[in-house]
């Protein structure tokens, strides 16, 4: 009975650790490679070198002339006989020319030109953002995959650990209570395997939304980045991000766009001239009408300014103002998110140290030597699954204390815009 019990017990471990395997692992794909795929592949910044493109060109038609117009008329036609001319009617054709009031079409130009430069800050920008979240996901995934081979190994020494009880039962050594609880724990930590499994194809998925597919192979271990520049000088760092300065290159396209507004105060200028044919002969007997040639000169006059250029302008100062206090409020959050990662990074630094210098080797020692005084019958086995689980414990504690300090660091690259793979 107890060698069918032992034989039961030893197809239901290998049935779960056969499950545990079932799930594809990851492909190995180093973070730069994943980064430069997903740059590669992001519409978001080809949309803005576009919208950058366009804005250029645009400059170009903007700072240039109004077509001219190409008129062509008659001047004092009979009504009874309109289709009768007579001496007193003149027929024209001729070209006029506007001209826009004051500066206008140097002050578009520069205003296009402006928001062209802003688009192309915002592609640097839109650059940063998706090597940041790539580089998130590929932290979730990475640490995962620690986690996943944590628990791997931790089955394996339990799987040992069974076995080991096992033959201390039948030696007559043992209890059949330590061969349930090792059991019981081998079951556990199997449950936790699979659900490694399962963080591992989340994050894969995360990352996946970046890179287009799915990588199918082991991923490489957690990078070991160094700690942030001086402190002292990363908010002068977070005031020349790309983000921060399309803003102010924006204030700047408000305030040519209100400037542009202004010169609707000053007057509109056209010229036309032409020619003009007359028919019918001199009254004075003297042949043939002569042809004329005319000139005109006409301006509008802004006097009643109050319900159009004035408000226009209002409308155009407003605008700007809004801009002025979008780019404020963001440098405000930036300086509170810098704050949040940097007490982050330091407190997960003093957590890190902790757990590698002073925990974790105390957790490999104690299970040493519990496992010497188990096997010389100077231990319990629940000593021995506490010291066993301790450890396990504080290797995940350390996956997790590394993810967090790398987190931290990601977000401040990404605030001074640093180039961290």
């Amino acid at each position: 009975m107890k060698t069918n019990a032992f034989a039961f017990q030893r197809r239901a471990g290998l049935l779960i650790l056969l499950i545990a395997w079932l799930p594809i692992q990851l492909a190995a794909m180093p973070l730069d490679e994943a980064v430069t795929l997903a740059l590669e592949r992001d519409a978001g910044m080809e949309a803005l070198s576009a919208r950058a493109d366009a804005r250029n060109e645009y400059a170009v038609a903007a700072a240039a002339l109004p077509d001219p117009e190409f008129f062509l008329g008659a001047d004092g036609l009979p009504l009874n006989d309109p289709l009768g001319a007579d001496m007193m009617t003149m027929y024209m054709i001729g070209l006029r020319q506007q001209f826009p009031p004051g500066n206008s079409r140097h002050l578009a130009g520069d205003q296009a030109r402006t928001e062209s430069q802003a688009f192309r800050t915002q592609r640097r920008q839109r650059q940063l953002e998706v090597s940041a979240s790539v580089r998130e996901a590929w932290l979730y995934w990475a640490a995962a995959s620690a986690s996943r081979e944590v628990a791997e190994r931790g089955l394996e020494a339990f799987e040992s650990l069974l076995e080991l009880t096992e033959a201390r039962f039948r030696a007559g050594t043992g209890r059949q209570l330590d061969i349930d609880k090792a059991s019981l724990e081998r079951a556990l930590l199997a449950r936790q395997l699979l659900d490694a499994q399962n963080q591992v194809d989340e994050a894969a998925s995360r990352l996946a939304r970046w890179l287009g597919e799915t990588p199918d192979g082991p991923a490489p271990e957690l990078p070991a980045w160094p700690p942030s520049p001086d402190n002292t000088h990363l908010l002068e760092r977070i005031q020349s991000h790309p983000a921060l300065a399309s803003d102010q290159l924006l204030i700047e396209a408000g305030r040519l766009g209100a400037e542009l507004e202004r010169q609707s105060y000053r007057p509109m200028w056209m010229i036309e001239g032409g020619y003009g044919h007359q028919r019918g002969r001199s009254p004075m007997g003297m042949g043939r009408q002569p042809d004329r040639l005319f000139a005109m000169v006409s301006v509008s006059l802004p006097l009643f300014t109050g319900n159009r250029q004035d408000r226009r302008v209002a409308a155009a100062e407003a605008d700007v103002d809004a801009l002025v206090h979008q780019r404020t409020t963001r440098l405000q959050d930036w300086e509170g998110r810098l704050g949040t990662a940097l007490r982050q990074q330091n407190n997960q630094q003093r957590r890190l140290e902790l757990i590698e210098e002073i925990i974790l080797p105390d957790a490999r020692r104690t299970l040493e030597s519990t496992l010497l005084a188990y096997r010389r019958d100077q231990a319990s086995f629940d000593e021995l699954v506490r010291a066993r689980l301790a450890k396990i414990e504080q290797q995940q504690a350390l996956i997790d204390t590394r993810l967090d300090w790398l987190l931290a660091r990601s977000e401040l690259a990404y605030l001074i815009a640093e180039e961290l793979q």
